[in-house]
């Protein structure tokens, strides 16, 4: 890892402190607080409506380095490029998260945040079963390939048969 990305990582790591130490929750567990429907954030698939779906969860905070919008920018591309039919569908959901939302920081302690984060979450009948921090983005961000690969890999085994 560069001096740069130990950079943005001891950053992240004391933005999430903060948020997390500061900010009240004020939501449970789940969805992302309500907002303005954009190009990063798809139609809604309510949970429950699908048996087993999988959502892509990338957490940032209002400051992102150039190596945290690459992480998101890699992320995207290997999910959309790989699933365009599991995005149609609903089975996989791609959602760009800022954990310094109102209503949001919740997410630092569901899933352990402490830096930004792609996270791989199972839901199976509208309930959230398992996760996944996809920790080795930042060791492959070096390696755009490898990267997209262990994503694509990680996401594929998230789609797999679920009970």
């Amino acid at each position: 890892m560069s001096a740069r990305s130990v950079a943005c990582v001891l950053a992240s790591l004391f933005t999430l402190q903060a948020a997390a130490a500061v900010a009240p929750v004020t939501a449970s567990a789940g969805e992302p607080a309500a907002q303005a429907p954009s190009a990063e954030q798809p139609t809604f698939v309510p949970p429950g409506v699908l048996p087993h779906r999988v959502i892509a969860y990338y957490f940032h905070t209002t400051y992102r380095c150039a190596s945290c919008r690459s992480i998101e920018a890699y992320s995207r591309e290997a999910i959309e490029s790989a699933f365009a039919d599991e995005i149609k569908s609903g089975r996989l959901v791609w959602r760009a998260v800022n954990i310094e939302v109102k209503g949001n920081e919740h997410f630092v302690k569901d899933y352990k945040l402490y830096t930004k984060s792609l996270v791989l979450v199972n839901e199976v009948r509208g309930r959230k079963t398992e996760w996944k921090n996809l920790e080795k983005v930042w060791q492959l961000l070096q390696d755009k390939e490898k990267f997209v690969h262990y994503v694509q890999d990680e996401a594929r085994a998230y789609l797999g048969p679920r009970t």
